[in-house]
């Protein structure tokens, strides 16, 4: 089984680097998407800026997306790690933990965002017929990221099964005549506030740690069609799961 990596994938040129010095300051993304939501007092939210405001969309956005179990990485040794040197840190006030208990429902990966209202119909028989095809679709769970874009929150990294034109979540996307996109990534924790030089170098000192890192490779059993307001996914629905038959 061969999966795609980081220079497959955007990962390995986004992936931020940090020197001795430097600081994470949340980015303007960031400070009108998430911030409003995690830390709304923030002197640095970014209230009202294109349809946003505090963080919430005028209409809902609907998404394609692969869902993470939220139990099962709190299963795994190695994010059980990951978070337990994240608690241990010095800059563990400044993130979001009561975030992850209002998240783990809805915990996933997106593929493509921006779908229309009224395409569920077609997607699903597209999709239904994609996962039932031999053979089973493969993933692989990686380690901890941060980019630069939406600086403030660190994901976790999808790395989709590797095929003759690519990889999986490509041929889904073209198979939907969406856009092929190079980051799949499970947003996990969230900054409330910027980082001084010593949190950032221990941050940093994080990342190295734990970004190389597997979690699990698994199939893909299921997929689910999202609605929602908000970049967090806090006021997001199911609208349909897309689920592969086992016969």
């Amino acid at each position: 089984m061969i999966f795609t990596d980081d220079k497959m994938l955007g990962y390995g040129s986004a992936q931020r680097a940090f020197s001795e010095g430097d600081e994470i300051s949340l980015d303007a993304n960031y400070r009108r998407a998430h911030l409003p939501l995690v830390n709304p007092s923030h002197p640095d939210v970014i209230a009202i800026d294109e349809d946003y405001c505090m963080g919430t969309y005028t209409t809902k956005r609907n998404s394609l997306v692969l869902p993470v179990s939220d139990e099962r990485l709190r299963e795994t040794a190695i994010f059980i790690g990951l978070e337990k040197a994240l608690r241990n840190a010095s800059f563990s006030g400044k993130i979001a933990w009561d975030l992850l208990d209002k998240r783990k429902k809805l915990l996933h990966a997106t593929i493509s965002s921006g779908l229309s209202d009224d395409c569920t119909e077609h997607v699903t028989k597209a999709l239904q017929s994609f996962l039932n095809t031999p053979p089973c679709k493969k993933y692989r769970l990686g380690g901890i990221f941060i980019g630069p874009v939406n600086t403030g929150r660190l994901y976790l990294k999808v790395y989709p099964e590797a095929n003759g034109a690519g990889h999986i979540f490509g041929e889904i996307q073209s198979l939907l005549g969406l856009k092929q996109t190079k980051f799949f990534l499970v947003g996990y924790f969230n900054l409330t506030d910027h980082l001084d030089q010593h949190q950032t170098q221990e941050l940093s000192t994080i990342l190295d740690r734990f970004r190389n890192e597997t979690l699990w490779e698994d199939d893909i059993r299921e997929l689910w069609l999202i609605s929602t307001q908000d970049d967090l996914v806090l006021s997001g629905t199911i609208t349909k799961k897309i689920v592969r038959s086992e016969n």
